[in-house]
């Protein structure tokens, strides 16, 4: 008895010598901070945290250290605060672009910086592109991708002035912020109720996204996978859904190691009806069509512990897909 209370100690001894307690880390709020702050995390550069806070239409790059203390705070000055968009972060290792969009008088520039590890700038105005506009406005006009290995940036709007005929444009650089490839494509959109979203880059500088048709109860019965190669001057249309069946809300994933594309939804088998399962579809770059279109229904067993307050059939009804 006495041997076996002393290797059980011992195994506790031991044990607790290899276990580690979870340290959390916070900063203090800044005497300036407020609820109507709006602040985005950058990401680690150079070994610090940066952030970057909007407040009473100012612009800031707090930096912290691993213990979340703040080292420096940078005034963002040259951003034009009363006429700013929408602000855009690229993090790499040692540096960070800063991508933005603001509008004087009838134009929009989308302009960009480099910022050091300290939050500063470290390049002059970089000006990609500019549009004329009729009106004033505080929608933005561009949107702004990165592929997975961060060796490519995408630049580009969509003119829908015409909803029979869009106008999209690209601007694809590469991380040094030389443009590779400008490209101003029409794409018809058929249907009132057609959409276009899930907008990604892979690592080649290939774009890829979704064009869809909603009824008239917001399921999807109708998808194209559109893809535009980097240098091409084409949209190419592939058609994704299984006419009898009815899709939620899409989602896009580029799998840049075996060069695919993954997309998925949930889907219905009825017009009205509940959520069945999973919807799966697999484009492979390199033969040019799908190598998987399926579904996975989800079973009793799944619906009993996903349900809730719900009943069986509607046990999925109130879920998203979050990650792919």
């Amino acid at each position: 008895m006495r041997l076996h209370s002393y290797i059980t100690g011992l195994i506790l001894v031991l044990f607790c010598q290899l276990v580690h307690a979870q340290r959390i880390v916070y900063s203090e709020p800044d005497k300036e901070d407020s609820r109507r702050m709006n602040f985005e995390i950058i990401g680690k550069i150079s070994g610090n945290f940066l952030i970057h806070k909007n407040i009473k239409n100012g612009n800031y790059i707090c930096v912290y250290d691993n213990d979340m203390i703040e080292i420096s705070r940078e005034d963002q000055d040259y951003l034009p605060n009363d006429r700013l968009i929408n602000v855009d972060f690229f993090p790499y290792n040692d540096f960070a672009y800063l991508i933005y969009q603001y509008q004087k008088k009838n134009i929009v520039y989308c302009d960009a910086v480099k910022l050091d590890g300290a939050g500063k700038k470290v390049s002059d105005i970089i000006q990609l592109d500019t549009s004329h506009i009729g009106l004033a406005s505080t929608n933005k006009i561009y949107s702004v991708i990165s592929n997975e290995d961060k060796s490519s940036i995408l630049v580009f709007k969509i003119n829908s002035r015409n909803k029979e005929h869009y106008l999209i444009s690209t601007l694809l650089f590469d991380n040094n912020l030389s443009l590779k490839k400008h490209s101003t494509l029409p794409l018809d959109m058929d249907e009132r109720n057609e959409y276009l979203n899930e907008f990604s880059l892979d690592n080649d500088g290939d774009m890829v996204f979704a064009k869809f048709i909603r009824n008239s109860n917001d399921a999807i019965i109708k998808t194209q996978l559109v893809l535009k190669p980097a240098m091409a001057d084409a949209f190419t249309m592939n058609p994704v859904s299984d006419d009898k069946l009815y899709l939620d809300e899409l989602h896009i994933k580029v799998d840049n190691v075996n060069k695919r594309y993954f997309l998925t939804s949930f889907y219905y088998k009825q017009r009205k009806g509940n959520v069945d399962g999973y919807y799966f579809y697999v484009w492979d770059k390199a033969s040019g069509r799908p190598t998987l279109q399926s579904t996975v229904a989800f079973s009793d067993e799944l619906r009993k512990e996903a349900r809730g307050d719900a009943n069986l059939k509607m046990a999925f009804n109130d879920y998203f897909i979050k990650n792919i």
